[in-house]
């Protein structure tokens, strides 16, 4: 177990790692149309859906630690300005690896405007599904099974998922249609299912957070099991996606 060091260093600086694996494991659940018609055989929907992860994965990797820190301010500056990020009280947000998007500076600014802030632990009941649990000064901390830093005990000050009032979502891919691309674990869709079978409420507000090479100029077609995103934020801009 290991303890995030605050002492002398901020608290979205305590959650910066080396990198790591992905919180989702590799598999196949959102498939890339096919841009002539529109359908195509399932292997072609697995083998399209390798290659981007395998494109974008090798691009992120290829980010020097300054170009990271460069979108992550950029993409913090934006983010701090929005209607539901000024409104919301609790947030979730996710420790940055392999080349992610980091939230770390807006983590910072979370924090010095006094809102609470939580992280994502995976659970095996409900099994593969998130539990939330905030993070204060001096939080200790565990790795998970896919070698992902998080919290170590997440049934103390863990919040369900539907009282969370925004949520920020790591990604491989994303279209203009809202659909997201994850590593394939499916545990964000799992976790917020509920979003789907209820009109009258639909929970937190889902924010994707990437680098602008992530944006598909494909259409990801989704699976009925997947959960749009309300918005996407990269260093270059707000995408207010049609699931709003």
């Amino acid at each position: 177990m290991r303890v995030f060091s605050v002492h002398v260093r901020t608290p979205a600086e305590s959650l910066r790692r080396p990198l790591l694996f992905p919180l989702e494991p590799t598999g196949s659940r959102t498939m890339v149309r096919d841009g002539i018609c529109g359908r195509c055989l399932p292997q072609l929907f697995i083998m399209n859906l390798h290659k981007l992860r395998q494109s974008i994965r090798a691009q992120r990797r290829q980010l020097t630690p300054q170009t990271i820190s460069a979108h992550a301010r950029l993409m913090a500056n934006r983010a701090s300005r929005e209607i539901r990020f000024l409104k919301a009280k609790r947030i979730a947000f996710y420790i940055g690896v392999n080349g992610e998007m980091d939230p770390a500076p807006l983590v910072d600014q979370a924090f010095a405007m006094g809102k609470q802030c939580y992280f994502p632990v995976l659970t095996h009941r409900p099994a593969n599904r998130l539990v939330f649990s905030e993070f204060r000064h001096q939080s200790p901390q565990t790795i998970n099974r896919f070698g992902i830093p998080e919290p170590a005990f997440p049934h103390r000050n863990s919040l369900s998922p539907w009282l969370l009032d925004l949520v920020f979502v790591p990604l491989v891919a994303f279209d203009l249609q809202g659909n997201r691309l994850g590593m394939g674990g499916g545990f964000y869709d799992r976790t917020f299912s509920f979003k789907t079978q209820r009109s009258h409420w639909r929970g937190p507000k889902l924010i994707g957070l990437a680098h602008e090479f992530q944006k598909s100029e494909q259409t990801l077609t989704a699976n009925h099991w997947d959960i749009p995103l309300d918005a996407v934020i990269t260093e270059k801009r707000v995408y207010r996606l049609p699931s709003v």
